[in-house]
């Protein structure tokens, strides 16, 4: 299955395009956001097609999105990227000026973030952090099951007047409180899971954990040995138990090695031992 197949994406441009005397210039609207395209002669035979996206003039619009480009039989993909500023996504060098062009997307959600360091009657209890104000839901982030979150619920329910963060960095607090407070759920996408992951593992949030589990195993193009990776690093127990039910026999589990090692250019004394155990893959294997 291609990956336009597995992300189920339409193409919104498909055309062959000459470089030399056509060029290529097409912007197309998606959730209030610019997408262009174009293209710039660097030098003899050789160009430059960028691919870039802008939000409109009073958009408040977030997406995340999953995109395909391809440049003859070159693939550029994204799958659960995140938008929201004016910014290139792709600039590919080419030598030939005759090529074919596809892009597509797929809008998997469209937000709305609210400002955290603003008051609101659902968000009411100040958490300070070097010098900025957040506010926050004690009673909703006391949900996600994570002992600091207990503790601003236990400070705000003893009528204290606020909380002062010592844990986190301003930065590290930010990305967190964005990632559970910002949307109306959880919003993990490419951008932020290994940052929000790493304090979610370092504060034992089992909310975060859970969802950032639930996001690995939607993931269509990441291979199956990459999530367990994943899985030991974030110790997410669904998205394992998941890989291992789908292979059950020691060749499949064999396979997928191959596969990923080949894909990735890597040798077996690359791979973490412990996802070696968990694929059932001893010392006396021998990978080819």
């Amino acid at each position: 299955m291609s990956i336009k197949e597995k992300l189920n994406i339409v193409p919104i441009f498909d055309k062959d395009v000459d470089l030399d005397s056509d060029g290529i210039d097409e912007t197309f609207d998606e959730y209030c956001f610019d997408i262009t395209i174009n293209a710039k002669k660097l030098d003899e035979n050789k160009y430059v097609i960028i691919l870039k996206v802008s939000p409109q003039e009073g958009s408040k619009y977030e997406l995340i999105v999953d995109y395909l480009l391809m440049i003859n039989q070159r693939c550029f993909s994204r799958e659960r990227d995140y938008w929201k500023k004016k910014e290139v996504l792709e600039s590919v060098i080419v030598t030939e000026s005759k090529v074919r062009i596809c892009f597509g997307i797929c809008v998997q959600q469209a937000l709305i973030a609210e400002n955290l360091t603003e008051k609101t009657s659902f968000r009411y209890y100040r958490i300070l952090c070097a010098g900025t104000t957040f506010f926050i839901n004690p009673t909703y982030l006391k949900n996600l099951e994570c002992e600091l979150f207990t503790k601003w619920y236990n400070d705000e329910v003893t009528h204290e007047s606020c909380t002062i963060i010592q844990e986190l960095s301003e930065n590290e607090l930010e990305i967190l409180l964005n990632a559970c407070c910002g949307y109306s759920s959880i919003v993990i996408h490419s951008r932020n899971i290994y940052e929000v992951g790493e304090i979610a593992i370092q504060l034992r949030i089992v909310g975060v954990i859970r969802a950032i589990d639930a996001y690995i195993r939607s993931l269509k193009l990441m291979h199956p040995v990459r999530k367990l990776e994943m899985a030991l690093f974030f110790r997410l127990t669904q998205v394992a138990d998941e890989i291992i039910r789908e292979n059950k026999n020691s060749m499949s589990r064999l396979t997928l090695l191959h596969e990923y090692l080949d894909e990735n250019d890597e040798d077996i004394c690359d791979m973490h031992p412990d996802v070696l155990k968990m694929l059932e893959i001893f010392d006396d294997y021998i990978v080819l």
